[in-house]
């Protein structure tokens, strides 16, 4: 998955509490699931199966 705010190819999945969250490691920026859910690839997909509920916010 790549950033949309500076392009970096890498974003990790970032739980808290009630929420599911990619985030940029290089600018920091957070991006809702359902921002980016027409992009997700396979890898991200199958690492976000895990969450049994993602609370859209």
């Amino acid at each position: 998955m790549q950033c949309k705010g500076c392009g970096h190819e890498k974003l990790e999945i970032t739980r808290r509490c009630r929420q599911v969250r990619l985030r940029c490691e290089s600018c920091g920026r957070e991006h809702r699931i359902h921002e980016l859910a027409a992009e997700l690839d396979p890898e991200t997909e199958k690492l976000l199966e895990r969450h049994s509920c993602i609370i859209y916010d």
